[in-house]
This record gives structure tokens, C-alpha cells and sequence, in this order.
């Protein structure tokens, strides 16, 4: 897979994490236990650390970056959806970010929140806990329910066994 060192600092991925063969790593990465990293995602630290903890859901096709001087930290058990695009955030715990959403500089999901498909999160916007944000741009629109709350914690549970499993059987034809 492409892991590159980048001005003497190289990703750091737990053994119990997956990253996907063509997934691009690149810099400051720590990745850690129980992590999923899809196809195609590109996480390039070169302007400050990528911090992705244990059992998140980093879907195919997602960008991270971080600008110098800043980082990125997607805290325990978030799903990322596919596409996401994710600018020097903080993601908090259990968080849930739906396919192509983009959260850009300085973008704060406090713990449960969630960030509807599509939605475009403006520079340093933060999300109260369990809050939704939906839309173009973003606005809160309601609190979390009881049933997506769930969706969440059993969002982050397959992706950290599906990690395992993709850890012990997939293989190359």
C-alpha cells in the first residue's frame, strides 16, 4: 500500500487496523486499533498530525488534510461516510458524517453528533452533541434520535469487525 514517510514522520498503524492496499497515507498518521480505511482514501499530513482512533470508519474515496500548524482528530467509534471531505476538524466520539459531506477548516462535531450526505460544514462551525447538521450550508436542524444514535454505535461496530475480517481474508487475485 502507498505509506510514505514525509519530512521524518511516519504513519503509525495499529497491527489491528485495516488499511486498504490503495488507500494513500502520507506524513503524521496515527491509526489505531480496529480502524477501517476503505479504497482510495488519501489522508496527507504534511501540515501538521492525523489522528484517527480506535474503531472509526474511514470509507472509500475520503480525503483528510490538515494545513501547517493545525491536525485532524476523528475520535473512537465515528463513521466517515464515502467521499467525506475532512479540512482540519475535530470529530468527536460516535460521531456520524454521511457520504460527501464536507467539513472544512476548523469544524468541531462534539460527541454523537451527526453531519447529514451532502452537507457542506463551513469553516469553523461546531456541532453541539448529539445535534444533526444537514444542508448547503450546513445548519442544525434537530437533535439526534433515538434510532440514529443507534445506527451510529452499531455503524462503528460492524466496520471495526469488518476490519478484522477484511484483515484475515482478503487477498489479491
Amino acid at each position: 500500500m502507498p505509506i510514505y514517510e514525509f519530512e521524518n514522520k511516519i504513519p503509525n498503524i495499529s497491527q489491528a487496523a485495516f488499511v486498504h492496499p490503495e488507500a494513500v497515507l502520507i506524513g503524521d498518521i496515527v491509526i489505531e486499533k480496529g480502524c477501517f480505511i476503505g479504497p482510495g482514501v488519501v489522508i496527507r499530513a504534511d501540515g501538521g498530525p492525523v489522528i484517527i482512533r480506535e474503531g472509526t470508519s474511514v470509507q472509500d474515496n475520503v480525503v483528510i488534510h490538515v494545513s501547517p500548524g493545525s491536525e485532524v482528530v476523528v475520535d473512537k467509534g465515528v463513521v466517515v461516510g464515502h467521499s467525506v471531505i475532512l479540512h482540519d476538524v475535530h470529530i468527536g466520539p460516535g460521531c456520524v458524517i454521511g457520504m460527501g459531506a464536507i467539513l472544512m477548516n476548523e469544524v468541531v462535531c462534539e460527541d454523537g453528533a451527526f453531519v447529514g450526505a451532502g452537507a457542506l460544514v463551513s469553516s469553523r462551525m461546531h456541532i453541539p452533541s448529539g445535534k444533526l447538521a444537514v444542508g448547503n450550508p450546513a445548519k442544525i436542524i434537530r437533535g439526534v434520535n433515538r434510532d440514529e444514535a443507534s445506527y451510529a454505535g452499531l455503524g462503528a461496530e460492524f466496520y471495526t469487525e469488518l476490519a478484522d475480517r477484511y484483515n484475515h481474508a482478503m487477498r489479491r487475485i
